[in-house]
């Protein structure tokens, strides 16, 4: 690969903004290529748009980079799409703001389109489980030499594998914000589409998260969507002389633990977003950054939780979330703390 001034990269993976007209961010990894298209509202693209911002920074240690982007779509009240991204090595975390700021209507809202190309084997698909119930298994498909339809349903997927030939694979997610995905179910008359496609060839993953009836008003508000996207090849990481880190969760309060709808809490299963946790697994995080320690965490599943509070949303009594992109965030922070100590964290 080439790197050029609107690039970011990393070990064995290039993301380049913008290469075409109709393309946000044009991602490789290994032989995978993703492309990443841009919003749509209805008949009017981001594609269109006007960009106000292209930002890349990057962190003096090279151990994470960002983009921001800004665009008007120049057309009718002229909507504003904002975007972060955040890469790191092994993962992509988006946020996509969409401000309508005056009275419209649109057919729909798509958000951020999906093509993975490669030789490609096969895809696991993961559906989004009730609030204090474990992550499901994949459910794995090959694909064929025929475009297959995958997945078609008017609720979300948690997330989808793609994997090659090769056994490397990228993983399309929704983020924490599970109930903004599935908003159209609280919107009278509002639909929802959510497809995955595939081939041997390339594999697309389409998401309306909102397709308005007639006459909609669907203006003067903001819409936010937050997915993540994660590479990986199925080799385990060494790390035989590592210490391995644990925390008790006995020791903390029983907030820590997913809590369903009826307000019941699960044991064994500790949502990441609660403070509690996340103020000890930093604690155990620098206490091995001051001695230049080299930790192996041994990750649990991602748990589903329903506690509002840990979305600082104390004003609710359930909402719905997964702790994946905080578990991505932590796991990043940990990395470059212990690696300016002098050590290293992997996860597993």
């Amino acid at each position: 690969m080439e790197f050029e001034e609107k690039t970011v990269s990393g070990r064995n993976w290039c993301a380049e903004l913008s290469p075409l007209r109709n393309c946000l961010l044009k991602f490789e990894f290994n032989s995978m290529t993703a492309l990443i298209r841009g919003i749509s509202l209805g008949a009017f693209n981001e594609s269109g748009g006007i960009v106000n911002k292209q930002q890349i920074h990057r962190r003096a240690d090279g151990l994470g980079q960002d983009c921001h982007f800004e665009t008007v779509i120049p057309f009718g009240v002229e909507p504003r799409v904002r975007r972060d991204v955040e890469f790191t090595d092994g993962a992509m975390r988006f946020v996509t703001d969409i401000g309508i700021g005056g009275k419209c209507t649109y057919d729909d809202i798509e958000v951020d389109p999906v093509e993975i190309e490669g030789t490609l084997k096969r895809v696991g698909l993961v559906r989004v489980p009730e609030s204090g119930r474990p992550t499901p298994e994949p459910e794995w498909l090959e694909l064929g030499a025929e475009q297959t339809v995958l997945y078609d349903e008017g609720k979300p997927f948690l997330f989808c594998i793609v994997e090659n030939t090769e056994g490397q694979r990228l993983t399309v997610g929704s983020g924490d914000d599970l109930w903004r995905w599935n908003g159209a179910s609280e919107l009278e008359g509002v639909n929802a589409e959510f497809q995955i496609t595939g081939d041997t060839a390339k594999v697309s993953i389409v998401r309306k998260p909102c397709i308005f009836p007639a006459e909609y008003p669907c203006g003067n508000r903001s819409w936010r969507y937050k997915w993540f996207m994660t590479w990986d090849d199925t080799a385990p990481p060494q790390t035989g002389d590592w210490e391995e880190l644990t925390i008790d969760p006995e020791e903390l309060s029983d907030n820590i633990l997913a809590m369903d709808e009826t307000g019941k809490r699960h044991a064994g299963m500790i949502c990441k977003y609660a403070p509690a946790w996340r103020k000890a697994f930093k604690k155990a995080i620098r206490s091995a950054a001051a001695r230049g320690a080299r930790i192996h965490y041994r990750d649990d599943a991602p748990v589903f939780c329903g506690d509002a509070s840990h979305m600082e949303r104390n004003r609710k009594n359930f909402l719905p979330h997964w702790d994946m992109m905080m578990r991505l965030e932590l796991y990043q922070w940990a990395r470059q703390t212990l690696q300016a100590g002098g050590g290293d964290f992997k996860v597993e």
